[in-house]
């Protein structure tokens, strides 16, 4: 195993093992269990972080479940929770928006769907319901053009309905028109599910894959410091030291009591021959957490 992979928060705590195990499985509700056992339990603060990720993830999939039983009520009371938990992940915002429009929510509905935009400006399936909701409510030409938007940024959507929503607009038939934007279907991705096929990649050492999964979650979720570390920690492995640093940095830029990033950026500097800046790296992510295995390591390594 490669050396992130060894530190990459698999083999740490029996919770959160069997939390990744459960949601691999597809059994959210015992993976939730198992992640907020590890959330209380777990000793390391980078494990903690990432359960916390799997909590919201969970919840995100149980709420997908009872909207797929059309169970409206509970769906929301899962979201709610979620993004409790994770209130910078755009995909739950849009999925609280979606069911808050099938309760006949819309004003709240289109509070949700501005939360997901503030999140990611660009983000297609955000950009689509925003522009069917604001057509509802008669503003066709503001909601023809936020849906123009998700077509250029997804070009998946540019299909039959599309076209017809489009002429139908201009002919006047406004009803017609919304039927059709009602068809077009976004491919909102789930952000936990691209963290988790990260995951996945980087236990089996395919860190390319895994940096692509990442790099797709941080269009959803840009503000999380574990995401970005773990991108980081991918491009580390690809050998891509500059793009790590920078990935690193950030992470610190979001959170400046993560241990991790720290540490892993004292390996980064290692490795690209600044050994006076790693060591300070070291240092500040022994402040932080003085048991941190990384930097206990590096640093007793550069002591031998």
């Amino acid at each position: 195993m490669s050396f992130v992979g060894k530190w990459f928060g698999f083999g740490k705590d029996q919770a959160f093992d069997d939390g990744i195990r459960a949601y691999e499985k597809r059994s959210f509700a015992d993976a939730l269990g198992r992640f907020r056992d590890s959330l209380s339990h777990a000793q390391d603060l980078a494990v903690r972080e990432r359960a916390k990720s799997y909590v919201a993830g969970c919840l995100g999939k149980l709420a997908r479940e009872s909207m797929n039983h059309r169970d409206f009520e509970d769906a929301e009371k899962y979201l709610i929770e979620a993004i409790d938990v994770r209130p910078g992940f755009a995909d739950l915002w849009l999925s609280l928006a979606q069911v808050r429009r099938a309760l006949g929510n819309r004003v709240q509905a289109m509070a949700d769907v501005e939360k997901a935009l503030e999140i990611n400006p660009n983000y297609s399936a955000g950009l689509a319901l925003r522009g069917t909701l604001l057509y509802k409510t008669g503003q066709h030409a503001e909601g023809l053009s936020d849906v123009h938007r998700a077509v250029a940024f997804d070009h998946r959507l540019a299909g039959k309905a599309w076209e017809v929503a489009q002429a139908a607009h201009q002919a006047g038939d406004f009803d017609k028109a919304y039927e059709e934007l009602l068809q077009i279907k976004p491919h909102g991705d789930d952000a936990n599910d691209l963290v988790a096929a990260g995951d996945h990649h980087a236990k089996k050492g395919d860190w390319k894959q895994a940096e692509a999964h990442y790099r797709a979650a941080l269009e959803i979720a840009p503000s999380y410091a574990d995401v970005r570390c773990r991108h980081g920690q991918a491009l580390m492995e690809l050998g891509e030291l500059h793009s790590a640093t920078q990935a690193f940095q950030h992470a610190i830029a979001i959170n400046p009591d993560y241990s991790e990033a720290y540490a892993l950026m004292g390996v980064v500097l290692r490795r690209s021959g600044d050994e006076e800046n790693a060591l300070i790296a070291f240092r500040h992510a022994l402040d932080i957490d003085p048991h941190h295995p990384i930097a206990s390591q590096e640093v007793l390594y550069r002591r031998r």
